[in-house]
Order: structure tokens, then sequence, then C-alpha cells
């Protein structure tokens, strides 16, 4: 007898997203690491979120081939413990997954946020250490779930054990699905406030309507598998549960992929170099305000033009803030009358740094 269409369906979709992630993680170190050699934290929990995919999938993979997606009565009592310990692992890899994957979505906000932006800023902490307590707790209680902690797999060899009720871990189930949820839509909506601010072109912000729905569309897998949570109290567990299975895939694929999608742009910019493409639309040149100001220094009329603008640099990490003003200058002597003297021009140039530091 073989796996059955349901294993072979979760098989096909653990191995897509798994590929897919690994592109965008792939294209994301080779970006970070030998274009612009500024590989950073948010990089570092970003590659550690998807070792845990991957081994997540790894064990999903496992667990399909041993009992997972099968009725008990189709099943050993060897395989069946099998496919219970494979989903064992899945609880704490999907958890480190989701951490590591907002972390690093946190830390890059954080490091196109000036310091300015003090509100911004501890919204996105808040929502870096909700996402992480939150997930070491639900972790931590669907690991140890079961007393022994090896119940949860020898049950099916006919072991004695306790377990805390499963209504306990549904809720827990239902309560981290929607802080996650939460937390998701956040990261999607507060750059949109953020741009404003930037260096950026229109056709730029356009540009990043896709990668910002790619995030809710992250979200929307989360809620979709709150429709499935209830069949983890159904008897026949390994068959019942995997819808939620192919939904954690999915919502671990698109958090990475999402994340990683926007460090690609200098992947693009160098395409564009080898293959004479048009770069105009990704262009981030963006011209600052205009104001003009007419000020009296004792006897001389200064008549002054203003523009500002703020750029980000990936490269070295750092936010630029620049101020350019020019300078007509005119003698307002009573004795000569107005006479034109020069045009002179001051720029001042603050650099905020991801620790906060100003030069």
């Amino acid at each position: 007898m073989g796996i059955g269409h349901r294993a072979t369906e979760l098989i096909q979709i653990e191995g897509f997203f798994l590929s897919i992630a690994w592109i965008a993680i792939a294209l994301r170190l080779y970006v970070r690491a030998f274009i612009i050699r500024a590989f950073g934290w948010d990089d570092g929990w970003m590659l550690f979120a998807q070792l845990m995919h991957t081994v997540n999938s790894t064990c999903a993979i496992g667990g399909a081939l041993t009992g997972t997606g099968r009725l008990t009565k189709d099943l050993t009592s060897g395989s069946m413990m099998m496919a219970l310990r494979f989903w064992w692992i899945c609880y704490f890899s999907f958890c480190l997954c989701m951490i590591g994957a907002k972390v690093s979505v946190g830390l890059s906000l954080l490091r196109y946020t000036p310091t300015s932006y003090k509100v911004f800023r501890c919204v996105t902490h808040t929502v870096i250490y909700t996402s992480v307590v939150m997930g070491l707790i639900y972790g931590f209680l669907a690991t140890f779930q079961c007393k022994p902690v090896q119940f949860f797999w020898t049950r099916a060899l006919g072991e004695k054990g306790t377990c805390i009720s499963m209504d306990v871990i549904i809720a827990s189930t239902y309560a981290m699905s929607a802080i996650f949820a939460v937390c998701d839509f956040g990261f999607a909506l507060l750059p949109i406030f953020l741009i404003k601010g930037l260096n950026m072109s229109r056709n730029q912000k356009f540009a990043l309507v896709p990668i910002l729905g790619m995030a809710c569309i992250a979200s929307s897998a989360v809620i979709v598998r709150l429709a499935y949570v209830p069949t983890f109290r159904d008897p026949e567990f390994l068959y019942a549960t995997v819808p939620i299975a192919t939904w954690s895939e999915v919502e671990m694929s698109l958090a990475i992929t999402a994340g990683s999608l926007p460090t690609l742009r200098p992947l693009y910019r160098v395409a564009a170099r080898k293959f004479s493409w048009k770069t105009n639309f990704f262009s981030a040149r963006r011209s600052g305000h205009v104001s003009r100001a007419t000020l009296t220094i004792g006897g001389t009329a200064i008549n002054r033009k203003e523009a500002g603008y703020i750029s980000c640099s990936e490269s070295e990490r750092k936010i630029v803030h620049v101020e350019s003003g020019e300078f007509v200058l005119e003698n307002q002597s009573p004795i000569a009358g107005a006479k034109f003297m020069g045009i002179t021009k001051a720029t001042l140039v603050h650099i905020d740094y991801e620790d906060g530091h100003k030069i």
C-alpha cells in the first residue's frame, strides 16, 4: 500500500514552497554578502528562520512517508510512533522559524526608520518582542505538553503517560495565530507611513505595493489555518491535521520570501546594467521640498532657497539627511542701492547609523 494521496500532496507542497524560500534566501545572501557587502543581523535572523523552516519541512515530509495523512487502521504502531515524533519536532521548529522571520523583518524596518521617528521605532520594537515571547510560550507549551515528553509519540506503543488537555493547545494555537497575524499586518502597514519621508520616487513606492501585499498574504495563510485548528482533538490525529501542516508550510515560506524580496533591489540594478534594462522605474532619486524666505541681517538682504531630502544607504547601513540652501547676496547700502554681490551655497548633512549615533 502506498502513502496515500493526502501524504503525497503534503510532500509536494512542502517541497515546492521550501524550494521557493531557498531561492529567495539564496538571492538575499548573495546580494548582502557579495554585491553590497553589508551582511547584517537581519540577514542572519532570516537565514536562521530558513534553517528552521528546512527542519520543519524535512520532518513534515518524513512524517508523510511514515504515517501522516493516513488512518490508524492503515498504520503499524511503529510507523505511527515515527510520524508522531516528526509532528512533535515540527511544533518547536515552526515557532523558531516564525520568530526568526519576524525579528529579521523588524530589524530591517528599524534600519530604515530614522531615529527621530520614535513612535514607529517603539511600535516596531513592540511587535518584535511580542512575536518572540508568544512564539516561545507556544513552542515550550507544545513541546512539553506530555509527561514524560516522549509520551507524545510512545503512546502509539501503548506506554503510560499524561498530556495536558487538548483544549489548552487549541486555545494557545488560536492566540498565537491571532498575534502573528496582527504582527504581519503591522509589518506590512508600517512601511507605508515610512516611505513618505524617504528618498524614493513615486514609481519605486508603487513597486513596493506587491511586496507589502505579500506580507498580508502570509497573514492570510494564518487566518485560513485557523479553520483547521479544531482537528487537533480528532481521534485520527495524523489524518485530520494535514491541512494544518500544509498551511503552516505556506505561512513559513511566504514570510521568508516576503521578508527577502525588499533586499533584492541591488540585484535588479546589476542585472539592468548587464542587460541594458531601463531602471528609472526603480529610481531612488526624489527632489525635496522647496521653500523661499527673505532674511535681513544688518544692511544685507539674503534671498534663501532651501531643499532637503532623506536617503537610505543599504551598503553602509545608515540614513542620510541632507539639507542644502542657495543664498543670493545683495548689498542694501542706502548710498549705493541694491547691488548683486554673488551666490553662495551651504549643505548640512546628518548621518544616522543603526545604533542611533549621529554625526
